[in-house]
């Protein structure tokens, strides 16, 4: 595997003084899609939550390690945050649109960020909700409430929303939970159609979606990292007897 794009070494996260992962490492690579799986409770969430330092800034949690994105630490100090969540965009599992149109939800962020023509907004809409599957499902409706559209739609509405910003990095904490079957599949299809463009971590409870999408895959099991590398191995071969009883169903 070629330098990472993100490389994780070491890495510690406390809530209020009570462990929630210790001492793991993770590589993830450029241009590529990697499944963070595991129980329930485990840790992935944390663990995705740090890259963009989310869980520091939000969670309150106390961390320790090193958080190297490309060739900066994260975790050193005097991190812009704004660049880094530009960099680096979250999806989160329960869809979260901005109150207004949906156009109003994909120039949001462009326009903090000093895009200001309306020429290059209204490409910025388009070419973002095409990446996001959605364009011919709401070019129509583009200044109706975002509130309008389907829960699966609300969810590709707000990766496009991540993806108007331009990231490097594009994080998703259960982004298919609760959707239904064609949701799901429209956005495991974008994933793969934008591998080439961005480097994907999806933290998920479905080994089938980690299997079905993925190149590399960690299993993370109460805040250790027990095994991490190629999806067919790590499904089909695994290194570690907790890996084939958790992808195998035994538990979990």
């Amino acid at each position: 595997m070629s330098a990472p794009k993100v490389s994780i070494r070491q890495l510690g996260i406390c809530y209020a003084g009570a462990p929630a992962v210790r001492d793991v490492d993770l590589d993830i690579p450029k241009n590529a899609i990697t499944a963070v799986i595991g129980p329930a409770g485990s840790g992935k969430t944390s663990i995705l939550r740090t890259i963009n330092l989310l869980s520091v800034d939000v969670d309150r949690a106390e961390v320790k390690g090193q958080i190297r994105v490309d060739d900066r630490d994260i975790l050193a100090g005097g991190v812009d945050r704004v660049d880094l969540r530009r960099r680096v965009g979250m999806v989160f599992a329960t869809p979260q649109p901005l109150p207004g149109s949906v156009y109003d939800n994909l120039v949001y962020g462009p326009r903090l960020a000093g895009t200001r023509r309306r020429a290059d907004l209204d490409a910025l809409v388009e070419s973002s909700l095409r990446a996001a599957e959605l364009w011919d499902e709401v070019k129509d409706r583009l200044r109706r409430s975002a509130f309008l559209l389907s829960g699966g739609q609300q969810q590709r509405l707000c990766i496009a929303r991540t993806l108007a910003l331009g990231p490097e990095v594009v994080l998703l904490d259960e982004p298919c939970s609760g959707l239904d079957p064609i949701s799901t599949f429209k956005i495991e299809e974008m994933m793969r159609s934008l591998r080439d463009r961005f480097t994907w971590v999806l933290v998920t409870n479905n080994t089938k979606q980690a299997a079905r999408v993925s190149q590399r895959t960690a299993f993370v099991l109460l805040g250790q990292m027990i095994e991490q590398g190629p999806t067919g191995q790590l499904f089909t071969a695994p290194k570690d007897p907790r890996t084939g009883d958790y992808v195998e169903g035994r538990f979990g």
